[in-house]
């Protein structure tokens, strides 16, 4: 009787537990894995599968009909254009706002921070950055660059990672010299390999990132209690953490 019971139980438990599937632009996947982690001790039972990469090849996945729960852009555009594609059932909203670094090993390079590019060049061979065609840190990192009047300099210079997690990974290994990152890749607390210095905001536009629960999520209690979770002060509380502003 008493194992019926347990059955029963354990039956009872997977019944009424639910599985999302959120995918996380890569700028973000450090802090949200976290974020994840804690929303997960309240939902012990539930499942919330993260999938990272670039914000415009995903988005054009869903759009052919790959089943994300929620959608977490690196900037409000693909969020909205979800939700204008009528894939959405909550209107995009921002839950971080990103910051953008220069990184690399050597801090001789970065001494005069991103304006030091000029003087530097001769020194540097390759500069990596996402592409701007499905990234967004890769749109900002080419308004840097033109904003600063660079981009002739290092046309000939740029490698492009497929997501902005590339870049970072390019100067790891020594592909570049330097790399135009997300700094909540690059912050203190992720312990990175090399070190990072703020660009300017006022050289690219906002990255206001944002997110929409889709269609799918429909029926999906857990998809909303997650997306409640990341616009809570907790929730906020970590993304801060990893170098984001917070709206």
């Amino acid at each position: 009787m008493k194992k019926i019971l347990i059955f029963f139980s354990f039956f009872l438990i997977s019944a009424n537990a639910e599985k999302i599937n959120v995918f996380v632009a890569s700028s973000a996947s450090k802090a949200m894995s976290e974020v994840k982690n804690e929303f997960m001790k309240n939902h012990p039972n539930d499942e919330v599968e993260l999938i990272f990469g670039a914000s415009g090849k995903h988005y054009q996945l869903l759009k052919e009909g790959r089943e994300f729960d929620l959608f977490f852009s690196a900037d409000a555009k693909y969020a909205e254009k979800i939700a204008a594609d009528g894939n959405a059932i909550s209107q995009p909203k921002v839950y971080a706002l990103g910051v953008v670094a220069l990184y690399s090993l050597d801090e001789n390079l970065l001494q005069d921070g991103i304006e030091g590019l000029k003087k530097e060049s001769n020194k540097i061979k390759h500069l990596s950055i996402a592409n701007p065609k499905v990234a967004p840190y890769g749109v900002a990192a080419t308004q840097v660059l033109e904003n600063l009047h660079l981009d002739a300099i290092y046309k000939d210079k740029i490698v492009l990672g497929d997501n902005i997690s590339q870049p970072v990974f390019h100067v790891d290994t020594g592909v570049a010299e330097l790399g135009i990152v997300a700094y909540s890749l690059v912050s203190a607390v992720t312990k990175p390999k090399g070190k990072a210095v703020v660009i300017d905001e006022k050289l690219f536009e906002p990255l206001k990132q944002s997110f929409v629960i889709t269609k799918y999520a429909k029926t999906n209690k857990l998809a909303k209690e997650f997306a409640d979770f990341v616009s809570s002060q907790e929730g906020k509380a970590i993304i801060k953490k990893y170098g984001f502003n917070t709206p």
